[in-house]
């Protein structure tokens, strides 16, 4: 039997549009020999605008796959005949540590996860496999859905980015990172990454990846994490998946926030957790009052300045 993986990939990346993912994009087409199927999953904000299709190969994090493969996803991950379109999507996630999730607008990518559904929408069997691109192919008339089908669907709408795209302007990270840079009079740099805080190896083929910290501003030795509803509260799809290390995503982010609080202190650097719950919320998101909350962000950050050991971790 001919490997269900396309299909599941493809559903992968629909379901991960619905959970809030909108940066996601995919380019399918066929080998040089017309002989694999192939598809490269990347974040728009990778986009490259020299490049027709945004040069998705060359991104720095993205995953891959080959129908020459069978059931080898992303070079390295045996998935098995019966692999669930869920389990494809947590192994995107965990591929891609700088996707996050957004709102809709700010993606710069809203009309493309509605191309998107439509596409899904259409591809019922491997026989329907999207194609975008092939040696003699013209990509102008559309995407191909089948090879050499003849049942061509609209290109993708092209990728005009947000102007707050970079920054996620709308997200409660953002914004705290924003009071921050307001109390501390310096600008920060964001998902800054050290060569001793790295994950847990992988599973498969023992790799480490590094885990990028909220907020850094280098040359007062502070860093600041920011604790959304997650980090204190299980959030069911997805906490009690296994993750590429082998443990629990809601089990593997408790010991990942315990080592960064672990050594971030032990490499002389000021480790301050600011909670979503300092805040007047509701359903884990900020009511915000920029007044009051500045305040708060205010004597959070004080009370690690003033501490000899400098660290703020409620």
């Amino acid at each position: 039997m001919d490997s269900q993986l396309p299909l599941r990939i493809l559903e992968a990346v629909g379901l991960l549009h619905r959970l809030g993912y909108y940066g996601l994009r995919v380019l399918p087409g066929m080998n040089a020999s017309g002989t694999a199927w192939r598809i490269v999953i990347f974040n728009v904000t990778e986009w490259n605008f020299e490049d027709e299709f945004g040069d998705p190969y060359n991104a720095e994090e993205r995953c891959l796959y080959s129908t020459a493969g069978q059931n080898v996803f992303n070079n390295d991950i045996q998935f098995p005949e019966d692999v669930s379109h869920v389990s494809v999507a947590e192994a995107i996630l965990e591929a891609m540590p700088s996707l996050q999730r957004g709102m809709r607008q700010e993606s710069g990518n809203q009309q493309y996860t509605n191309w998107y559904a439509m596409l899904l929408s259409q591809v019922h069997s491997l026989t329907d496999l999207p194609v975008a691109y092939a040696d003699y192919f013209d990509d102008s008339l559309g995407w191909e859905l089948g090879w050499c089908s003849r049942h061509r669907v609209p290109a993708p709408p092209k990728h005009l980015p947000a102007p707050t795209l970079s920054k996620r302007a709308d997200s409660d990270e953002h914004y705290v990172l924003e009071l921050c840079d307001q109390v501390l009079e310096a600008k920060r740099t964001g998902q800054q990454t050290f060569p001793w805080l790295v994950g847990d190896p992988s599973a498969k083929n023992g790799k480490v990846k590094p885990l990028p910290v909220d907020g850094y501003w280098a040359e007062l030795g502070v860093v600041v994490e920011y604790h959304e509803r997650q980090h204190t509260e299980s959030v069911p799809f997805f906490d009690d998946k296994i993750t590429a290390s082998g443990r629990r995503r809601g089990e593997q982010r408790r010991i990942y926030d315990a080592r960064k609080a672990e050594l971030i202190p032990e490499h002389d650097l000021k480790l301050v957790i600011i909670d979503f719950k300092d805040f007047s919320n509701k359903r884990g998101k900020i009511v915000r009052k920029p007044a009051e909350d500045l305040r708060i962000v205010e004597s959070i950050l004080a009370q690690a300045m003033e501490d000899p050991a400098g660290n703020i971790t409620r």
